[in-house]
């Protein structure tokens, strides 16, 4: 398994220039699922880290392309020759939950999920902020699935430990 390097991967946010909102939020991401990677340590479960620091920084590398920033991502990752990386990629919106393919199954996958669940532009906020913002910003008032599945993972990662 190979995994692009922190730098490696903030050098790839920049050749393929991903703003400054956008670097600003993966990295807050990033932060973020570190703290849980250590959380889920205590509890015994075992994560890459590297493989979620890399998959935290990555995740919108395509926010801004046109069509599906999810697909188009983990298929730019892949290209890179980032094959895990992308998986991660791939698993981390909330729109195509229906499809096996892109619900997030290993620790590594739930981890960067509910990490941009929690980072609303490059704060952490609670999950229903976050879902609040997603309403509002996207113009989605049926969420209710994506927030249950959210709240679930939160619950199987931190358990009844919080992070802010």
């Amino acid at each position: 398994m190979i995994i692009p390097t922190k730098e490696e991967c903030l050098k790839i946010l920049k050749e393929n220039n991903v703003p400054d909102n956008i670097v600003a939020h993966v990295k807050a991401v990033c932060d973020f699922s570190v703290k849980v990677v250590d959380l889920v340590a205590k509890r015994g479960i075992s994560a890459n880290r590297d493989l979620v620091v890399a998959g935290a920084l990555l995740h919108d590398i395509k926010k801004l392309a046109p069509g599906d920033h999810v697909i188009e991502g983990s298929e730019l990752v892949r290209s890179l020759g980032y094959p895990e990386v992308a998986s991660l990629v791939k698993r981390h919106g909330l729109y195509h939950l229906d499809k096996d393919e892109f619900v997030p199954k290993t620790w590594e996958e739930k981890i960067v999920f509910y990490a941009d669940k929690r980072i609303r532009h490059d704060k952490a906020v609670s999950v229903d902020e976050r879902f609040e913002y997603i309403k509002q910003r996207y113009k989605k008032d049926d969420v209710e699935k994506e927030l249950k599945f959210t709240k679930e993972i939160e619950k199987e990662l931190l358990g009844d430990e919080k992070i802010s």
